[in-house]
């Protein structure tokens, strides 16, 4: 997938462009839904299908005393983006500059003066331009006025609920992965590379790959069944989500991911950590044996509960 940091930066012509709109935190059903859509009407027109997001999310620039965090960091987003077929993905950098462009502005220079916009797919909650003057409404006015289409998408619902990023927050900050994995159509996630950390696992004998989450929505501190994705390799892990109180880490959470029978260094590699099921919370131990006790029973509970699944599913 091409990734363009500005529409300016296209310099090829696309044909009969379509074009799906939204920041897409998560890329949940409802996203999936509405971008695929436009994949299947781009077909239909013999045209491209293009995605535009935007970063950083608008409330991180518009309303800084609001503590929000993401579903997923950009790259992840960027990454399930792509999974859906996408081919050409343009990030519009989001500044208090581009937020006060009119919504006039913003379809007339960069939809329409630089895409050529043959159909626009937005959710029906989607609103842009100064004083978020752009709505469905006006863009069927502006679809008139400049000879394009504009498709308005309803939002998925799950057993009555619409699904959103706002309630998939609420959602995985309670733990409750079932629910989410409804909401997104796949299992939570947190995708980053492994850093250097202290060593301290190595030591007590667990080797962990360190992930630092950065705004990345997390579940409630503790120790959770995983799946650690390499590549297209699947192994089973055990991670730990917390601030390491046993070891006064300092207020910054963490994310460590033990592959289960692994000794690979990985640093700097870009690792997937998907959640299956919580195996207790986090807890100060007061000695280091205590906490080497905990965490060999930690191994041996995913030990049993793998055991159930189908080897050839995982490469450990």
């Amino acid at each position: 997938m091409k990734v363009f940091k500005n529409i300016t930066q296209i310099k090829t012509k696309l044909k009969n462009p379509v074009v799906a709109i939204g920041v897409f935190d998560g890329v949940h059903r409802g996203h999936q839904m509405l971008i695929k859509k436009a994949i299947k009407r781009a077909k239909a027109i013999k045209g491209t299908a293009i995605v535009m997001t935007f970063f950083p999310h608008p409330v991180h620039v518009l309303k800084k005393n609001i503590e929000m965090s993401l579903l997923v960091s950009l790259p992840h987003r960027l990454e399930l983006i792509k999974s859906l077929g996408i081919s050409t993905c343009v990030v519009m950098r989001f500044t208090k500059k581009f937020a006060s462009l009119s919504a006039v502005h913003f379809i007339e220079k960069y939809l329409v003066g630089c895409f050529g916009v043959k159909e626009i797919f937005v959710g029906s909650d989607f609103h842009f331009g100064k004083a978020r003057e752009g709505h469905g409404d006006f863009l069927s006015c502006m679809a008139k006025k400049n000879n394009f289409k504009i498709q308005v998408i309803k939002p998925v619902r799950y057993q009555k609920t619409i699904i959103s990023s706002s309630a998939l927050r609420k959602i995985i900050s309670k733990g409750n992965f079932r629910k989410a994995e409804e909401f997104l159509g796949r299992r939570v996630s947190i995708l980053g590379k492994v850093q250097h950390g202290d060593n301290r696992g190595k030591r007590l004998g667990f080797q962990t790959a360190n992930i630092n989450p950065g705004k990345e929505i997390l579940p409630p501190y503790g120790v959770y069944l995983t799946e650690a994705v390499l590549g297209k390799k699947i192994y089973k892990s055990i991670s730990n989500v917390g601030k390491r109180p046993s070891f006064k880490e300092g207020n910054t959470p963490n994310l460590e991911v033990h592959i289960l029978n692994f000794r690979k260094n990985i640093y700097g590699k870009k690792i997937e950590v998907k959640f299956l099921k919580r195996l207790r919370s986090e807890k100060k131990f007061s000695t280091e044996d205590a906490l080497v006790r905990a965490i060999e029973s930690d191994r041996q509970k995913a030990l049993s509960f793998f055991k159930k699944v189908p080897h050839s599913k995982y490469s450990n």
